[in-house]
């Protein structure tokens, strides 16, 4: 061992032993008892500390004469070995080895400026050696706690002397009034109230936070064009970013369109220092809520020495003097100002000028105005830096939203878990009937009518009333109050939601609804029929015609409904839209002379359900009050007439949307189908989310025809079977996903490389149709594999790969092989299933009886069939389907006699079904087409059930019991 490599030992063992003196020479742990009971840890070995210096000298220093590298060595050494190393003068140092090293540093007088800079290195890294053993030591977290405690402890007292001489904070009264305040603004707004609601059993009021819904408003933003020019462009935008992008805004909106809502939702969220991310930095604000219709009374509006006691705060006279004054200069004031439209015409200059002087006041202020837009201009208040915008109308989905957030409101109040579920279907069944029902939808534009709803269809269990004309009077009810003329008058402009002021001295309906409501009611009041039915084929004058009905005397309603039939039959073009106003105007009518009610009836079951594209295609002309009449059919449709789901995508209207979305989760064959095909019809993300995501699509494919649908296909959490057609260059969509089993590609002139298909985890069934750049399916040889159909492909095809996929159970080919026989396919003695096309009918069955798996044979064409009929039985075949086969003779299936089941879509029949009586073990029939088969000779074939597809028309059919006979959707 060299002398360098002594020192190092020396040296480590040195640093180490003051480390072990440092913490367990008074035992380890806090170090607060004398005499621990706890076993004492082994202290480190050196060498590991010697093997880290001794490669920082070979790597720095190799250099350095070896006398001159010991003298440093000692140096550090006789440095540790001198100082008082205790654990209070390392946390006096706060564990900073650097600060350490400053300490200690004193090297030894005669070394060289290299032999000073190797000592001061090997200084510096066993100091932080020393704070690592430390650190490391188990009684460290013990000892470093308590030191943290004293350390607070001494901070604490620290605090309070220099507290105790120079006084209180300035602003220490300020904050705790702050505080106290904004608890009182919080609980006070913690609720809302919904007004013009006096039924039984619905609340007045819920919990803010949970009933509240940010709502579209629209204003000017500039926007640059072509040039970089300026220009003013009315966008839309959620509420929240139009207040996080102006300090003041002026909010115009209809009554009941939630201008008072917000203000509260402002002032709760300010007081709870709540907001999210678009408006994080108004949580320093203040709220005061200035509501203009509680000071039309006063002789001034109140300055901000006055805004707590003006609005009725309790807390008004504890406010430290100036506090309000002093948060508007700082801009810490957020001044809500609600009801401009509420003051009087008088007044309205002087609530300009206060507003006016505040802003000059203290322009460093948030302000927050609003009003009806007939009460000022939109310019109102622009000189001073307003921003106005204007509240929009719900939009569908704000008012699902809104549904959810007052029934989740409603719950927070129930105290029984049965009150909360009947709320669950409360909320369900009002989604379904505003999606659906068209009146509703109409009336829920805005958050107070919405609330209406919400509240009526509580009130009265779910049984909204199916008569439009009910519906209006209900809600007429509850938002109308007793007065004088000017009393009613000004509560239905100013509270109700029912009436606005486009302009001055302009007064219009709020909701159309209300309009044709009470037209309708003047129209019967004047017997005035013929204008009704001389306007019923316009689509606008639905509403008027179906509310006339249920005003109507039920005379006068036989004579306005015979006259939309008379016209039903003189004007094809409008002849479906009448007689389905007649029948959607048969709600409003409980008293009818039952002829005219039959009338309607017969003539609109010929048109509904719809049952073949044209009847959908007139339908869907109609357009949602076809929607709406199918939705209340929905509980009565059979499988095929639920497939009117596709009257709903060619309509593409909000309520058709609700239609299809109450199929979403109908596992019915049909109606799976038809809820797929409808996705182009609507929003495809919205419908991927809200649809298609509510079930696996695996007995059924799901159809994606675009590439926006193949994005989509990222909102199903689980999708077995996919059909992608088109020219969709990136599958990725599909093949990157985990759950795929089933995929089917069709009509793609992109696909050549069907390697990505076939690495696909869990595929087992694929098929390929008319992809004429695929002609290589090697790839597909592969585990798991056990359904394939390739039809029209490249016309060099290779079939070779086929009898290496071992898995391989069903096989279906629709491709123009260049060979003579099925022979010169390779045999697949795997496959069970085999399904021989029309694009193989040039090649000859010669060969087949080599498919010894075989039990499914499905022929296409009078070629094969005649071919397979002169051939021997095939051993085991006990399935066969023939399609389009002219002049079918079912006699040449005599020698077949183990089948069990046969199906038969032939073009024409040459000879009867008798000849299937010859066939011992036929059970199951399966009969396709127009027909129409006799089935009478099959009478004595007692185990034999047959299966009818939709229109196949037969005769004999009551010759067989009923559980014999089943009828195919």
């Amino acid at each position: 061992m060299s002398g360098t490599e002594v020192a190092l030992i020396r040296l480590a063992t040195t640093v180490l032993g003051a480390a072990t003196k440092a913490l367990l020479t008074p035992r380890p742990g806090a170090g607060l008892v004398p005499d621990p009971v706890r076993p004492l840890p082994h202290p480190p070995k050196p060498d590991r500390l010697a093997q880290v210096l001794a490669g920082r000298l070979s790597e720095a220093y190799a250099d350095l004469p070896e006398h001159e590298r010991l003298a440093a060595l000692a140096s550090v050494q006789d440095t540790f070995a001198a100082g008082v190393l205790d654990t209070d003068r390392l946390f006096a140092l706060e564990l900073a080895p650097e600060r350490l090293h400053a300490e200690l540093s004193s090297p030894a007088s005669g070394l060289s400026a290299r032999a000073c800079a190797l000592y001061e290195d090997l200084l510096g890294r066993c100091c932080a050696h020393l704070v690592e053993q430390l650190t490391a030591h188990p009684s460290f977290a013990a000892r470093a706690a308590v030191e943290q405690v004293r350390a607070a402890g001494r901070t604490r007292e620290l605090v309070e002397d220099v507290r105790g001489r120079v006084g209180p904070r300035p602003d220490a009264a300020d904050l705790d009034f702050e505080r106290r305040y904004a608890e009182f603004m919080a609980a006070a707004n913690s609720r809302v109230e919904l007004f013009g609601l006096t039924l039984g059993r619905s609340a007045g009021g819920w919990p803010l936070e949970t009933a509240y819904i940010g709502l579209e408003v629209s204003g000017e933003y500039g926007t640059a064009d072509w040039l970089g020019l300026d220009h003013p462009v009315r966008t839309t935008v959620r509420i929240e970013q139009a207040l996080g992008e102006r300090d003041r805004l002026l909010l115009r909106g209809p009554a009941g369109s939630g201008k008072s809502t917000l203000v509260q939702w402002l002032a709760l969220n300010a007081a709870r220092q709540s907001f999210g991310d678009e408006l994080t930095g108004w949580n320093r604000c203040v709220p005061f809520v200035l509501r203009l219709r509680a000071f039309t009374a006063l002789d001034s509006l109140p300055s901000p020495a006055d805004f707590l006691r003006a609005a009725g705060v309790p807390l008004h006279g504890s406010a430290p003097a100036g506090w309000a004054d002093r948060l508007m200069h700082q801009g810490r004031a957020l001044v809500l100002v609600d009801g401009v439209d509420e003051v009087p015409d008088r007044l309205r200059k002087r609530t300009e000028r206060w507003l006016k002087d505040l802003i000059v006041a203290y322009p460093r202020a948030k302000y927050v105005v609003t009003t009806r837009p007939s009460a000022v201009p939109e310019t109102w208040l622009s000189a001073s830096g307003f921003e106005p915008h204007t509240l929009l109308a719900m939009r569908q989905e704000d008012v699902r939203a809104f549904i959810g957030h007052w029934h989740r409101a409603a719950r927070s109040e129930c105290r029984a878990e049965e009150e909360r579920a009947e709320l669950d279907r409360y909320e369900n069944a009002l989604r379904r009937a505003v999606g659906t029902r068209r009146d509703l939808g109409l009336l829920a534009t805005n958050p107070l009518m919405c609330a209406l709803l919400c509240a009526l269809n509580r009130d009265r269990r779910m049984q909204l009333p199916r008569a439009r004309k009910e519906l209006y009077d209900a809600a007429l009810d509850m938002l109308l109050v007793r007065g004088t003329p000017d009393q009613v008058f000004t509560h239905l402009l100013n509270r109700s939601g029912l009436l606005r002021e486009p302009a001055p001295g302009s007064v219009g309906f709020v909701h159309r609804t209300f309009q044709d409501y009470l037209g309708a009611k003047a129209a019967v009041e004047a017997r005035d029929f013929g204008v009704l039915v001389r306007h019923a084929h316009e689509d606008q004058w639905d509403d008027v015609v179906q509310m006339a009905v249920g005003h109507a005397r039920p005379d006068e309603r036989a004579v306005l409904l015979r006259g939309l039939l008379k016209p039903a039959d003189r004007e094809p073009e409008h002849g479906h839209r009448l007689v389905l106003l007649a029948a959607g105007s048969l709600a409003h009518a409980p008293e009818l002379d039952p002829g005219v009610r039959e009338e309607v009836e017969e003539l609109t079951g010929g048109l509904l359900p719809p049952e073949s594209p044209g009847s959908i295609d007139e339908l869907a002309k109609v357009g949602d009050l076809a929607v709406e009449l199918l939705a209340s059919m929905v509980e009565e449709l059979t499988e095929r007439e639920a497939a009117a789901v596709r009257t709903a995508a060619e309509v593409g209207s909000e309520t058709a949307y609700e239609l299809a979305k109450q199929f979403r989760e109908d596992d019915r064959g049909l109606v799976a189908d038809a809820v797929s095909s409808a996705w182009k019809g609507f929003d495809t993300d919205l419908y991927a989310r809200e649809v298609l995501a509510a079930r696996t699509w695996e007995d059924n494919h799901l159809a994606v025809t675009t590439d926006a649908q193949l994005s989509a296909l990222r909102h199903l959490p689980l999708l077995r079977n996919v059909h992608v057609s088109g020219n969709r260059p990136d599958l990725t969509a599909v093949t990157e996903r985990p759950d795929v089993e089933q995929v089917f590609v069709y009509r793609n002139d992109h696909l050549s490389d069907v390697a990505p298909l076939a690495a696909m985890a869990r595929l087992r069934e694929i098929g390929l149709s008319l992809c004429p750049q695929v002609r290589d399916i090697e790839p597909l040889v592969r585990p798991g594999v056990e359904w394939l159909s390739l039809a029209e492909l490249h016309p060099a095809l290779d079939p070779s790969p086929l009898a290496r996929m071992r898995d391989l159970r069903y096989l279906a080919l629709c491709h123009p092989f260049l060979m003579e026989s099925v022979g010169e396919l390779p045999v697949c003695e795997q496959v069970t299933g085999l399904e021989l096309l029309w694009q193989t009918r040039y090649m000859n069955l010669e060969g087949l009886e080599g498919w010894t798996g075989l039990r499914e044979l499905t022929l296409h064409g009078a070629t094969h069939f005649r071919q397979l009929s002169r051939m021997r039985p095939l051993h085991g075949l006990s399935e066969l389907r023939l399609l389009s086969i002219p002049e079918l003779d079912l006699r040449l299936l005599s020698p077949f006699t183990a089948l069990r089941e046969l199906l038969l879509l032939p073009d024409s029949l040459a000879s009867g079904l008798e000849p299937l009586t010859e066939l011992p073990f036929l059970e199951t029939l399966v009969l396709y087409g127009e027909g129409p088969y006799d089935l009478a000779p099959l009478t004595a074939t007692e185990n034999l059930t047959i299966q009818l597809a939709h229109n196949t028309h037969t005769t004999g059919t009551h010759l067989f019991p009923p559980d014999r006979i089943i009828r195919l959707p």
